[in-house]
Order: structure tokens, then sequence, then C-alpha cells
């Protein structure tokens, strides 16, 4: 594996521990608050979080199952356009009903299922030589096939989206 994408995936995951450190020591009352009338709180943001990083992740399937997709060239210029909108925070609808928080898991319960994805993905990295890393195995609703990299850098920018969000929420009811 490359440095390059060994340091991204640790970048993404000083991120989420970083988060999830955050939101810890926060009461139920802050983390279901919804401070900004029609936006979700603190909690369906990190449900969000962790089941679209599933969804994309193929729903955690058998690694035996997952197939490599060609990645055709309208698919590259849509992952660009999704990079571009998660990165400068244009706000849009979530891209599948899937990945809609349905506000019914615990902090905890969330923080079990996004340890749950990272371990499963942890698992592909270990299983995979460098030509299984280039193959798009992920699939994003919008941008389509995506390999490992294009992967973890979506997901390194949709948590730093999000990460905004919160301390905006949390900004609000200090």
């Amino acid at each position: 594996m490359s440095k390059k994408l060994l340091r991204k995936i640790e970048e993404f995951e000083n991120k989420r521990s970083s988060l999830l450190n955050e939101i810890a020591s926060l009461d139920e009352e802050k983390l279901n608050a919804r401070p900004i009338g029609g936006k979700w709180s603190v909690l369906e943001i990190i449900e969000h979080l962790v089941i679209a990083e599933r969804e994309v992740l193929g729903g955690l399937k058998d690694y035996e199952i997952l197939e490599n997709r060609q990645q055709s060239f309208k698919n590259g210029i849509m992952y660009r356009l999704v990079m571009f909108v998660l990165k400068v925070g244009i706000p849009v609808k979530v891209p599948s009903k899937k990945m809609l928080p349905k506000n019914k898991l615990s902090f905890e319960d969330l923080r079990k299922k996004w340890d749950e994805n990272q371990e499963w993905f942890r698992g592909y990295l270990e299983r995979s030589d460098e030509e299984g890393l280039k193959k798009a195995v992920f699939e994003h609703p919008v941008s389509g096939p995506i390999n490992v990299e294009q992967a973890i850098e979506m997901s390194i920018a949709h948590i730093d989206n999000h990460t905004g969000q919160i301390k905006k929420r949390l900004d609000l009811m200090s």
C-alpha cells in the first residue's frame, strides 16, 4: 500500500476519532437538539455519516463478492463534482434515501456501527494487493464506481463537511 494512501487512511481515522470523542461528551439533549430549524441534530449527522459510509462500502458484503466496475469518463466527472460539493460545503439533498438518518439509534450504537464499518474496510485493505486497491469495488449513488483511494478522499471530505455543520450547531447551543 502506498504511503500516500496510508496517510489518507490515518487522516480519516484521526478525524473520525476526534469527532467521536468530542461528541461522546455531549448529553442527550445536545445530541438531539435542532438549533437550526428543519436541519438534522448532531446525532442525526453522525448517523448519516455512518450509514452513508456503509452504503458506499456496499453494505459490508463478503469481500469475495465485491465486483470491479468499469469507471467511465462520466463517473470521473461526477466524482470531481461530488468532491467539489463536499469540499465547498454546498448544501445538497442526500443522494440516496438509504442515507437518511432514522434517529432510532443511540450514540453508542452508532459508534459501534461506525467501528464495524472501519473494521470491515481495514479487512478489505489487508486482503487486497496493489492491483486490488485500484479496483472500483465501491459505489457512490452520484459518482458511481469508486476505488479505495477515492473512497478515502470522499470520506475525508464528507466528515470535514459534516464536522463543520456539527460545530455550527454546538456553537448555537453554547
